[in-house]
């Protein structure tokens, strides 16, 4: 007996269906968000401010290395070139994409940034993470955020001969199990919890120095008598004060 045809028919539209719902919908390859983040950040010196309307979704929530929190119109607002007498370019690193089932990704990607201003050259690292969204309008980021890589700070030139007078132990309190200890060996000067893990401190004045692979600077507070009363960790935006308790 023949098969009518409309139940051929609709059992070949079922099939389509069914093969439809089962396809995974496809988010661009890495290339498309290698190249699409590289725009972006060329953008950035000649202040060239449709690249990123077009890039951010309008409702948008963008977090900078400063703690900024803006929206997209925010963001567009104080967008601009660099002033007279400085330039840069940022060079993404690394860049990977995440799939989150076709509509959405998250890009993470390092961004080498290397600035001139007023003849000064500064080079810094930040990591970043875009969150993309797919929709009418194509693939638009909705949520982005940037950190800084932090880095040693390059010293600066002081008279040594008051680095003596800073070695010793330091503590939070008398209750403290553990102290803070500032060594002098061969003429580099160390701190740390012990002298085995102590690192470098950095000088950035005579009193002042940047504790070498942390984000710590230490600065030391004189006693008023030639001598050094207390070390201040400053961390976060926060100190931590240790007074001087040995030599």
């Amino acid at each position: 007996m023949p098969i009518p045809r409309i139940f051929v028919a609709l059992a070949m539209a079922a099939a389509t269906s069914g093969a439809l719902a089962d396809k995974k919908p496809a988010i661009p390859d890495p290339a498309w968000f290698q190249k699409h983040t590289q725009a972006l950040f060329d953008a950035l010196a000649p202040g060239n401010k449709a690249v990123w309307d077009k890039a951010f979704a309008s409702d948008a929530v963008i977090s900078d290395e400063d703690g900024n929190v803006q929206t997209k119109a925010e963001l567009l607002k104080g967008f601009g070139p660099l002033p007279p007498g400085s330039s840069g370019r940022i060079q993404i690193e690394g860049l990977k994409v995440q799939d989150l089932g076709g509509t959405a990704a998250v890009v993470h990607y390092l961004m080498d940034e290397h600035e001139d201003v007023q003849g000064q050259s500064l080079h810094t690292k930040y990591t970043a993470t875009d969150v993309y969204r797919s929709g009418r309008g194509g693939w638009k980021i909705v949520a982005s955020h940037v950190t800084v890589v932090p880095r040693d700070m390059d010293p600066v030139p002081v008279d040594k001969t008051g680095w003596p007078a800073l070695v010793g132990e330091y503590r939070v309190s008398s209750q403290s199990k553990h102290g803070y200890h500032v060594y002098l060996r061969e003429g580099v000067l160390l701190g740390g919890a012990d002298e085995q893990t102590a690192t470098a401190l950095i000088p950035l004045s005579p009193l002042v120095y940047f504790q070498s692979g942390s984000i710590h600077t230490m600065i030391f507070v004189p006693d008023g008598k030639g001598g050094i009363a207390e070390v201040r960790e400053v961390h976060k935006y926060n100190e931590l004060v240790m007074k001087r308790v040995g030599p």
